[in-house]
């Protein structure tokens, strides 16, 4: 289908026919989620030989299963003999894998170890070695995040997250001890297209005050008193909206303590914060160290992670359908934090963007209204806008892409939209663009 005039970056024009048309949500499922690197799980989930977890990748179910010799695999959760799941639990340690429909069994490598009645109801002329589990085509690792991807020829997980690394490792690589998701996956199913979430968390800081209002004043500790509702007196340069960076982006604050305002109780953040900056400034150099470790993030990576250190949640969400989808959340921590901060993290990230959190209640209602006006006949003919700060962006010393000034800005939200028209204009990953724009060379760090 062609999208070349459902989405216009100069103008922040988008057509709402991206939120319902079932033909440009199967058209995704091929070019983006088909095509892209996906997450798949943290290595600190799958820890042993043996070790699985159980996602998706678009609507594709997949197992991501630990290797005897440490690496890390991932199949289709699909037998090949009559496609039933073979896994079911969400995550565990097995020795294999057995359909429970005719009793099939798969190694942890994919092999097909056992077939009931082999040689009695297929004489012997069954080719195993044809009909092992179906292997996504490309796992490999950053700091700890697992991706995945079909397409055959991608580019380097390093090459596609590109100039991005410079905000991952913020969280990934501060300190020495790396870094785990904690808690069971907080699993939410929204009515919902799956892009409305990802660009409301990329770049929209103009909702705050405005849908999360009540959610603010709940909490004593915060002073936010710029985005209350009317952001009459919006502070427009206390963060940036980092852009370009091959459909990444950043929303941060640059004081390096905002991240942990929404805690009930923030000084034991606050004190490990000051105790160990030092070492993240070796670490991360000078303007992550001290500007952006311990300051409030909000990271994409396309299509559908986002992850947020500070509050310290971390999110992949699920398309089920261009109505639905299946939200899926984590606490973050870093390993080297103290037990009862590593505790105070899960507790705040479940009161604050839990199943029953302050915000997320907040967002659901707003983005299934989004997605459910755009269903109607006469509704889906309007159009949508992100055009505020239109041209207002450029480079700034010590960080690499197209930045826009302050947390209140559409600039991140045309990119999203930017790349989702690039991936799905294309045939193949040549025609998709490459581009991190304003690229620096991070300060020296040091070895993990």
């Amino acid at each position: 289908m062609d999208v070349s005039g459902l989405v216009d970056t100069a103008t922040g024009r988008q057509s709402r026919a991206i939120y319902s048309s079932e033909e440009l949500y199967r058209q995704e499922l091929e070019r983006i989620f088909g095509r892209c690197w996906l997450f798949l799980v943290h290595t600190s989930q799958i820890p042993e030989a043996g070790d699985y977890f159980r996602t998706f990748m678009g609507e594709d179910d997949v197992i991501v299963i630990r290797q005897k010799d440490g690496t890390i695999k991932a199949f289709l959760n699909s037998c090949t003999h009559r496609g039933n799941r073979i896994c079911r639990s969400d995550r565990g340690n097995a020795k294999a894998f057995t359909c429970n429909y005719h009793g099939w069994s798969f190694a942890p490598d994919g092999s097909l170890s056992a077939v009931p009645l082999e040689k009695e109801a297929y004489f012997g002329e069954l080719d195993r070695s044809r009909l092992g589990l179906v292997p996504v085509a490309h796992v490999a690792e950053y700091k700890g995040l697992v991706f995945g991807c079909f397409d055959a020829d991608p580019p380097s997980l390093e090459d596609y997250l590109g100039d991005a690394k410079f905000f991952l490792d913020v969280w990934l690589d501060a300190m020495p001890g790396g870094t785990s998701l904690v808690g069971e996956t907080q699993k939410m199913v929204l009515a919902s297209n799956w892009k409305l979430p990802v660009e409301n968390v990329c770049g929209d800081g103009y909702h705050l005050g405005w849908a999360h209002a009540g959610a603010m004043r709940a909490v004593q500790s915060l002073d936010l008193a710029g985005l209350s509702v009317g952001n009459s007196s919006t502070d427009l340069d206390g963060g940036l909206s980092v852009a370009g960076l091959n459909g990444h982006m950043a929303l941060t604050s640059l004081d390096g303590v905002s991240g942990y305002a929404f805690y009930p109780k923030p000084k034991p953040m606050l004190d490990y914060l000051e105790f160990n900056r030092p070492q993240v400034i070796e670490r991360l150099g000078k303007v992550r160290g001290e500007q952006l470790w311990g300051s409030q993030i909000n990271i994409t990576i396309f299509p559908n992670l986002q992850f947020l250190p500070g509050l310290n949640w971390f999110r992949v969400y699920h398309p089920k359908g261009p109505g639905q989808i299946e939200q899926w959340t984590w606490a973050m921590v870093e390993n080297d934090m103290p037990a009862e901060i590593q505790a105070a993290i899960l507790d705040n990230q479940c009161l604050t963007f839990g199943l029953a959190g302050l915000f997320d209640n907040d967002d659901g209602d707003n983005l299934a209204a989004c997605t459910e006006q755009s269903r109607g006949w006469r509704t889906a003919q309007m159009d949508v806008f992100t055009n505020m700060a239109l041209n207002r962006s450029g480079p700034r010393e010590g960080f690499p892409g197209d930045i826009a000034a302050g947390l209140v800005s559409e600039h991140n939200q045309r990119y999203f939209y930017r790349r989702w028209q690039e991936h799905m204009q294309a045939d193949n990953w040549a025609g998709v663009p490459t581009y991190n724009i304003n690229s620096v060379v991070a300060e020296e760090t040091i070895d993990a």
